[in-house]
């Protein structure tokens, strides 16, 4: 079982003001401190390979550099698998990128509308995105919800991923978390370009708005492009298992349309490292 989203932290890299918002939503939290040792632990012994996030967020407040995730990957590349982060509105962004990909090698980009104040859609960004694409290697989208108030929600549509794809359509993109909760336009997305996939981590406690989501991802035959990921340390690789099959078990219940436990086998078995030229 391969993990596709998952990070590490610790409390440094939040500001007090981006810690203050989210925990005015869901209250407390000792969700701050995860660092590599926790990970360790808590996700990578569970599965055969992980994905770890660095996160350049400097307009949310949560800046994970690439270094620190770089010396945590570096210790067993045989079970992980780097994520670099840049900032796109870094004057210095591409050739930070090429450096955390050819010298410390770090496998894909992660970016956010929203983390990031920026219109993911916007043709200026096209050169970083370009420099995605001849580096080959897949950008991982938080294209979901989000507590930050000083971005603006808008650019975490995953509906603006669509242009992105059609000025490149070779670049492998990621939506993490099926856009929640616009999973429809997510899904919409998926099915219209043939390198652009989803995961669905992170919300599975969401439970109907879950179910709608994968349920509309195998009504519109994109299903074998969603991969499985945690999200931690939101949510642990045991709990995001657990969370599709009480997604498949509720359907069943309800008379609802069915999410087959077979789905739910070959997800948990997709090879989404080879599948996003990762491996």
């Amino acid at each position: 079982m391969i993990d596709i989203h998952s990070h590490i932290w610790q409390r440094h890299h939040w500001s007090d003001k981006a810690t203050a918002e989210i925990e005015m939503c869901y209250g407390k939290s000792n969700k701050w401190h995860c660092p590599p040792e926790e990970h360790w632990e808590q996700v990578a012994q569970k599965v055969d390979r992980a994905a770890v996030f660095a996160m350049m967020m400097n307009a949310a407040g949560l800046v994970v550099p690439n270094e620190y995730v770089h010396d945590y990957v570096s210790r067993r590349p045989d079970k992980l698998i780097g994520v670099a982060s840049v900032d796109p509105n870094d004057p210095a962004c591409i050739e930070q990128l090429t450096h955390a990909i050819r010298n410390l090698g770090l496998r894909a980009l992660k970016l956010s509308g929203a983390y990031q104040n920026f219109n993911p859609a916007d043709t200026r960004y096209d050169p970083l995105y370009s420099k995605a694409q001849e580096l080959d290697i897949p950008i991982f989208w938080h294209q979901s919800t989000t507590t930050f108030a000083a971005t603006p929600l808008r650019w975490s549509k995953p509906i603006l991923l669509d242009e992105v794809a059609q000025r490149f359509p070779k670049l492998r993109q990621m939506i993490c978390h099926i856009g929640h909760p616009w999973h429809t336009d997510a899904v919409m997305v998926m099915r219209k370009h043939k390198n652009v996939y989803g995961d669905m981590s992170g919300f599975g406690f969401r439970r109907l708005r879950f179910y709608e989501a994968l349920a509309t991802a195998i009504e519109y035959d994109v299903g074998h492009k969603i991969f499985f990921g945690s999200d931690y340390p939101f949510a642990k690789v045991d709990d995001s298992v657990q969370y599709l099959y009480d997604a498949s078990g509720m359907a069943s219940r309800a008379g609802l349309s069915l999410i087959p436990e077979a789905y739910i086998e070959d997800m948990l078995q997709r090879d989404s490292l080879k599948l996003l030229g990762i491996d």
